[in-house]
């Protein structure tokens, strides 16, 4: 079973989409802000394969939870993507970008999509 982090901050949408994403079959670590995410990751004694915030300034977390956990994948959810937003955010793992509102079947395609692609292997410098 994949492992899911969830990062919303309205209360109401995160037990929603936590129950979607259980539907859908994945552990799901619930949180409200960073500091909440940092304690359930911290908890977890598994592998997260995904992080799913809603957007805010998220690619240093991104960063560093791909620090611990290369493998991990992130899908960003917001009201407005502009252009360019992730790489504004300089998010450093494969990720996609999901505008508000979206269809719960748009949201099992790009879930799926991010983690079932292979891993691209990326060069870093030395």
């Amino acid at each position: 079973m994949e492992t899911i982090l969830l990062i919303e901050n309205d209360s109401t949408n995160l037990v929603a989409l936590s129950m979607i994403l259980r539907c859908f079959g994945y552990e799901v670590l619930e949180a409200s802000n960073r500091g909440e995410a940092w304690r359930a990751w911290n908890e977890y004694h598994g592998p997260v394969h995904l992080d799913i915030l809603d957007n805010g300034k998220s690619g240093e977390l991104v960063t560093r939870l791909q620090i611990l956990s290369p493998q991990i994948r992130a899908l960003l959810i917001s009201d407005a993507l502009p252009a360019g937003l992730a790489d504004k955010q300089n998010i450093p793992c494969e990720h996609a970008l999901l505008q508000k509102p979206f269809r719960i079947d748009t949201l099992a395609d790009t879930i799926t999509g991010l983690l079932d692609e292979p891993k691209k292997t990326a060069v870093t410098p030395v």
